[in-house]
């Protein structure tokens, strides 16, 4: 007996877990460090959790066997680690794809803007201006804003140099901004101090001089004469710079020495707009009996009047964009723009009859216009008239491109 046992302790040797998980990972390191392209690693991967499985069922001891509740325990969390890793795998494999058809998608609409901006070389377009260089010399910068705005010059760490403000008249004696918003200012390179800066490059910002929120923009009126590629996407190049394609403002149309190459350039800048934000002019404003009045919203300079006007164009009602509107809100915010709640009540107390209805914004005598009403709209896509020209629209609601007023 005492040979008989002898003989199976050597030929049925135990198993402990510990130890071969060690044999395990001793193996992987020797296999690691004898060839750098071997695969073994010291984890429990779900083949090496089989493996010890068996052998642990091939080496135990019969008259001892493992529990029951703990095999199943084994194999539960053997499917759970196969589950896992197959997971893993397939979530890998979804990232790769999903990141294959971004890049893709993103190099098809930079080939799309690429290709729509070649057919504005040639046009005259007002590009959004965010710094300028001061070499020394005087600086003319021309600029759209509303009522209430200046512009301020910063230098290189964000602090305010010089701020000149748009309201008042220049040295014609002639209002800065005109009617439009639009102008001209010069800076003679010295800051709110009077000391002239240092040169270099400095940011601009056309913001209300009260809360400092942007109310408009600086810009640069050029011929567009090539296409590139930056870091932003397609690039517009003039001679005195380049500009990103989001800085594109206005193509203007009348420069075009034909017909043809006007509504190229308008219909691919109107194509360029095609999910931003606009501004179109818009003065009309539909009032019903189920509507509860209709709403406007306007720029205006300060001290200018609203007129409500009819189709036939007489004026039914007046006020004063200082004031209140009929629903007793406050007409002008502090950027220059305003807006009107008007119930339908004319200036004689009468209530109008349903239609269309116009708003004109006008100086306190009446004698010129002092603002422009406007619709803020998301541009959804561009159509073509009968004669071949774009038209910018929302939803099922359209507006010739010549009505852009601003873009963001």
């Amino acid at each position: 007996m005492a040979t008989t046992t002898s003989t199976t302790a050597a030929t049925s040797p135990s198993m402990d877990l510990t130890d071969y998980q060690k044999t395990l990972a001793a193996k992987a390191s020797s296999t690691t460090t004898t060839t750098s392209t071997s695969s073994g690693s010291s984890t429990l991967d779900k083949n090496s959790f089989m493996q010890l499985m068996v052998t642990q069922l091939r080496y135990q001891d019969p008259l001892n066997p493992s529990d029951n509740q703990q095999m199943a325990a084994q194999m539960a969390q053997f499917s759970q680690l196969e589950a896992l890793q197959n997971m893993q795998t397939s979530l890998t494999d979804l990232e790769k794809t999903i990141s294959t058809a971004s890049d893709k998608q993103t190099s098809a609409a930079q080939a799309s803007a690429t290709a729509t901006a070649t057919s504005l070389i040639g046009q005259v377009a007002r590009l959004k201006r965010t710094s300028v260089d001061y070499s020394g010399s005087d600086v003319s910068l021309q600029v759209k804003a509303s009522a209430g705005s200046e512009v301020a010059i910063l230098d290189a760490k964000g602090n305010v140099v010089r701020t000149i403000p748009l309201d008042g008249t220049g040295t014609d004696g002639k209002s800065i901004l005109d009617s439009n918003g639009e102008g001209s200012v010069t800076w003679d390179g010295k800051g709110d101090d009077g000391k002239t800066v240092s040169t270099g490059s400095y940011s601009i910002q056309v913001r209300d001089s009260a809360s400092g929120s942007e109310t408009g923009y600086s810009y640069e009126q050029s011929t567009i004469t090539g296409v590139g590629s930056g870091t932003n996407g397609t690039v517009l190049q003039t001679a005195n710079g380049s500009y990103d394609l989001a800085d594109l403002m206005q193509v203007d149309t009348s420069s075009s020495s034909s017909t043809e190459s006007s509504t190229a350039g308008s219909a691919a800048a109107a194509i360029a707009l095609i999910g931003h934000q606009v501004r179109v002019r818009d003065a009309s404003g539909v009032l019903s009996s189920t509507s509860g009045g209709t709403d406007w919203t306007f720029s205006a300079q300060s001290g200018a009047k609203g007129r409500i006007l009819d189709a036939q164009g007489n004026v039914v009602r007046t006020f004063d964009v200082s004031g209140t509107d009929d629903s007793g809100s406050t007409i002008m915010g502090s950027d220059g723009t305003g807006s009107f709640h008007w119930s339908g009540v004319g200036s004689s107390g009468s209530t109008a009859s349903n239609g269309t209805y116009y708003l004109q914004i006008v100086s306190a005598d009446g004698t010129s216009s002092a603002g422009t009403a406007y619709q803020s709209v998301k541009v959804d896509e561009v159509g073509f008239d009968s004669s071949g020209n774009p038209i910018l629209m929302s939803g099922t609601t359209a507006w010739p491109f010549k009505n852009l007023y601003t873009a963001s």
